[in-house]
């Protein structure tokens, strides 16, 4: 017990050392810092997370991703690590495993907005409709201010010919933000044409009843 009390002192010293290199934006001897914590403590979660740090800022995102990795490992609940670990698959193009690792700090984290919202721009990226749709609407509840969320729903409603839902929801999104408008110019007339062709026919039917 008197060791490993020890063993943890130690680590939480180099860790302190560590982070003011790091505040000073000396990485390389944050790094070499961090090594000796890793040998006296090596399941302490702030070495590791420092660790990826340190590796991201000197762009070494292989690395800051093999440090999520162990802190995970260590604090499986962590859901900030499992959101970090996520971005950066996702910049690897590691796509599948970026969206298992947001799912998860999304499991462990249901309130977490960003994570919902980032979510749902990589299904709708992958064309993963439905699954984007659910995630979409679950990031409206939290923030029904989201301008993108919105624009990016009325994508989804659109390719399952839900033009109704479709045009409610991209107004919703040029209301908050007039800009997304541009974006709609190859879908936004045709579409409400179209509804407007269904609602005319569907008068006609009602009244020849």
């Amino acid at each position: 017990m008197v060791g490993q009390t020890t063993d943890s002192n130690d680590a939480d010293a180099l860790i302190g050392e560590a982070t003011s290199l790091i505040e000073r934006k000396c990485y390389n001897e944050a790094m070499s810092t961090l090594q000796k914590g890793i040998s006296v403590d090596p399941n302490n979660p702030k070495v590791w997370e420092n660790m990826a740090i340190c590796n991201l800022e000197l762009g070494k995102p292989k690395l800051a991703l093999q440090a999520l990795n162990n802190l995970v490992r260590i604090q499986p609940q962590c859901h900030t690590g499992w959101a970090d670990k996520g971005f950066l698959h996702l910049l690897l193009n590691e796509t599948e495993e970026g969206i298992e690792a947001l799912q998860e700090s999304l499991r462990i984290n249901p309130r977490r907005v960003y994570g919902w919202e980032l979510l749902g721009m990589v299904l709708v990226t992958e064309e993963r409709w439905e699954e984007a749709i659910d995630v979409l609407e679950r990031t409206i509840d939290l923030n029904p201010n989201s301008a993108v969320t919105w624009y990016n729903l009325a994508v989804c409603y659109l390719l399952f010919d839900d033009l109704e839902s479709a045009v409610e929801s991209a107004e919703v999104a040029f209301s908050i933000d007039p800009s997304l408008k541009e974006l709609a110019e190859d879908w936004w007339d045709l579409v409400q044409d179209d509804l407007e062709d269904v609602n005319y026919s569907s008068m006609i039917e009602s009244s020849a009843s």
